[in-house]
């Protein structure tokens, strides 16, 4: 059934018109309202003008609300290691393989039998602490690799924010995703987010932490998957975190760990003078994994630029002193990173494999991890 012929009825009116041809209206316009009004006496009512009918001003439903923007946006990739790629001491492995049994085993154990009426919203929170360099990103890919999910990362930097307030919505924002995607979540330097809140904060930036604490507890609380932090010292960590954490600690590798990681970081490409000595390379201690990566590529980098053939024993052992000598000084040893002391002991016993200035080689001293270490040439490649 067709609606009522449109007609003339009135509205405001279009800026592009001629104010001539407006002033005229208005001018009869209202000599007519006038006239009305002065002959019927109506109470207070509104005129509207136009062309179409009354139902053409009728609003239609209300359009659904945009939901609120994310602070920040957050996005899964996919892992950038394997769980095979790890060179970690045995218990260390160990213990991670347990926080992915306990997430591969959620659905049985909550759903199959019924520990959700107990536990509503199962969630695994890891935190690994240890010194840096010891493994603990690449680690965290390594889990979400072997769990067949992609990994969302951030640091603590990506959410603090100048604005009081957003801090908080960050951090809800980047678990909400990270629920979304179904990814492993891991927040690297998380010493800050993980200790004791503010008893009377006295600063706008501690009310924020405290504010961020408390978002976090609701977090994991409501949060079902892996989320794993990442701090470089151990803590005072507040309480209420702590009950919710399993701790893997990391430490610089030993000996062993340092044959495997030199052997996987000599790639077979990669040119080799005949002096190098895998053997020799890791029998400097107290260094990390990150040290040792860092030093091949600094040695390749310096090798290439000098034109030259084949990577030395000198370019690497030069490269792992600039690099110890280039982190941080600390006293405290009690936490896995050197003291002040042992420091110089590595740069000493590091200096002490480099030609001397006559050009002979100096003989090594057995030591610390490797009593009966002699120097010997050994082809890597």
């Amino acid at each position: 059934m067709s609606g009522p012929e449109p007609g003339l009825f009135l509205t405001g009116f279009p800026a592009h018109l001629p104010e001539t041809e407006l002033v005229k209206f208005r001018v009869r316009l209202f000599a007519l309202l006038s006239d009305v009004v002065g002959r019927h006496r109506p109470g207070p009512f509104t005129l509207t003008t136009g062309f179409g009918t009354p139902d053409d001003l009728r609003p239609g439903p209300a359009p659904e609300a945009e939901p609120e923007p994310r602070a920040v946006e957050f996005t899964a990739v996919e892992p950038l290691y394997t769980f095979d790629q790890l060179v970690l001491p045995e218990v260390t492995v160990d213990r991670l393989l347990d926080c992915v049994s306990l997430v591969e085993v959620a659905p049985l154990v909550f759903g199959t039998w019924n520990l959700r009426s107990i536990e509503p919203n199962p969630s695994t929170a890891v935190n690994f602490r240890g010194p840096p360099g010891t493994g603990k990103t690449m680690a965290a890919h390594a889990l979400a690799h072997r769990l067949g999910r992609r990994i969302l990362s951030c640091r603590l930097s990506d959410l603090e924010s100048k604005y009081h307030g957003e801090g908080p919505k960050n951090l809800a924002a980047l678990f909400a995703t990270a629920g979304e995607q179904n990814a492993v979540l891991f927040v690297d330097e998380a010493e800050s987010l993980l200790s004791r809140r503010f008893a009377q904060p006295q600063q706008a930036a501690e009310s924020a932490i405290n504010s961020m604490r408390t978002e976090l507890l609701m977090a994991l609380d409501s949060f079902e998957g892996l989320v794993i932090f990442a701090s470089n010292l151990p803590h005072s960590y507040d309480a209420a975190v702590e009950s919710r954490l399993l701790h893997v600690d990391f430490a610089l590798p030993d000996l062993p760990a340092r044959l495997r990681i030199w052997r996987t970081h000599l790639p077979g490409a990669l040119p080799l003078h005949e002096d190098v000595s895998v053997d020799e390379l890791a029998d400097v201690p107290e260094v990390s994994g990150r040290d040792i990566k860092t030093a091949v590529i600094l040695a390749a980098v310096g090798t290439a630029r000098r034109h030259e053939k084949a990577v030395s024993r000198e370019a690497l052992l030069t490269a792992l002193e600039q690099q110890r000598a280039a982190t941080p000084e600390t006293e405290e040893s009690q936490d896995g990173r050197l003291s002040e002391q042992a420091r110089e002991s590595v740069a000493a016993q590091l200096r002490a494999r480099l030609p001397r200035p006559n050009g002979d080689t100096p003989v090594m001293e057995p030591h610390g991890d490797s009593a009966a270490a002699k120097p010997h040439s050994e082809e890597v490649g």
